[in-house]
């Protein structure tokens, strides 16, 4: 402390035979002008001198730059080997870890400087976690569970737009296939197909949403025939009138009194399938499996059971098929539909041909 106030003295004393010389050489400069020659003494005290003007103008000038040299010196001085004003540290190092503990006791700048940038970096992160947490709690659910990919995924099937759904519902499959959430998925992907395609949620004839359609397709993947989610796929009553989801595993699904007029469904297994008062009007069913499914009271008129491409229907093993179903049905003549035992395809002037 006293080697700084010594070289305080020593700069302060620099300054004052600086700032003297400056006032002899503005003084000198300014009597040497022609106004001062001009006139002559005694002057009256009004009139202002452009020699004196000059010389104040010189005195501030020069003593302001040997300020700011002072400035400069005193800025860089060293008083026993410690710098009067430390670098701060880089900002980009505010929160990098230590390689070793950080004692707080310690009186060196260094020291001071991470235990600042520690208890900064402590406090974001406190009132982060408090932020996220705070909105989560209210719903009862912890700030652990966010990071779960199915919960992730569930934010996204609320969303206005149809798209952003998708992205959720696609995630839900990775999640069941990642996480082994099959039966919590199932279940979600089953409720939104019920939620927008429901018999009070969508226009009778109007045909179901992309969203929907990939609902179903994720949920055809996901199923394996002998998973016991299936049991799970209740879509009952729903509106899928025009659906064009071919080749789809429908398996032991539960499709009574759903709505399926005029949907594509080309070599779809629907094995297991209770099929009762379902509507299957003008419906494309070629190629598709009814192996044990229930088609009790349903509405085939007009199906197209064959075509070229996909092959007969199968219909040989279907349960509770009547002769009066098929009347009005539309098949291949070359390759009319499998029936069951002792059922045979109706006549060609009452069946109309592909």
């Amino acid at each position: 402390m006293q080697t700084a106030f010594r070289y305080a003295v020593k700069i302060g004393l620099s300054d004052g035979v600086l700032f003297a010389t400056a006032l002899v050489i503005g003084a000198t400069v300014g009597l040497s002008l022609e106004p001062w020659r001009a006139i002559e003494f005694p002057a009256t005290p009004d009139v202002k001198l452009l020699g004196w003007l000059v010389v104040v103008v010189l005195c501030l000038s020069i003593g302001a730059m040997a300020w700011l040299t002072s400035g400069r010196r005193l800025s860089g001085a060293n008083f026993g080997g410690t710098h009067m004003l430390e670098p701060q540290a880089p900002i980009n190092q505010a929160f990098e870890p230590s390689s070793r503990p950080i004692d707080r006791s310690e009186g060196g700048p260094e020291s001071r400087v991470q235990a600042v940038n520690i208890e900064s970096a402590e406090f974001e992160s406190r009132t982060s976690d408090k932020s996220q947490s705070e909105p989560l709690a209210a719903c009862g659910i912890s700030p652990a569970e966010i990071k779960d990919p199915f919960l992730a995924a569930l934010d996204y099937l609320g969303h206005a737009q149809a798209t952003v759904r998708i992205g959720g519902i696609l995630a839900l499959e990775r999640a069941a296939k990642q996480e082994g959430v099959m039966t919590a998925c199932a279940g979600t992907l089953c409720a939104y197909i019920q939620q927008w395609a429901g018999p009070d949620t969508i226009t009778p004839g109007k045909r179901p949403g992309y969203d929907v359609t990939a609902a179903l397709a994720v949920l055809s993947r996901l199923m394996h025939p002998a998973a016991s989610e299936r049991d799970l796929i209740d879509l009952r009553r729903t509106q899928l009138a025009g659906l064009e989801l071919s080749g789809a595993d429908f398996s032991r699904y539960h499709l009574e009194n759903s709505n399926l007029s005029g949907a594509d469904l080309r070599g779809v297994n629907f094995s297991g399938v209770n099929l009762r008062g379902a509507d299957l009007r003008g419906a494309q069913l070629a190629g598709a499996v009814f192996a044990n499914a229930s088609l009790r009271s349903t509405d085939l008129t007009g199906a197209i059971l064959s075509d070229d491409e996909f092959g007969p229907a199968d219909l040989s093993m279907a349960g509770n098929i009547t002769a009066t179903q098929l009347l009005h049905i539309r098949f291949h003549p070359g390759h009319p539909p499998r029936l069951p035992a002792g059922m045979h395809p109706p006549l060609q002037n009452a069946a109309v041909a592909v």
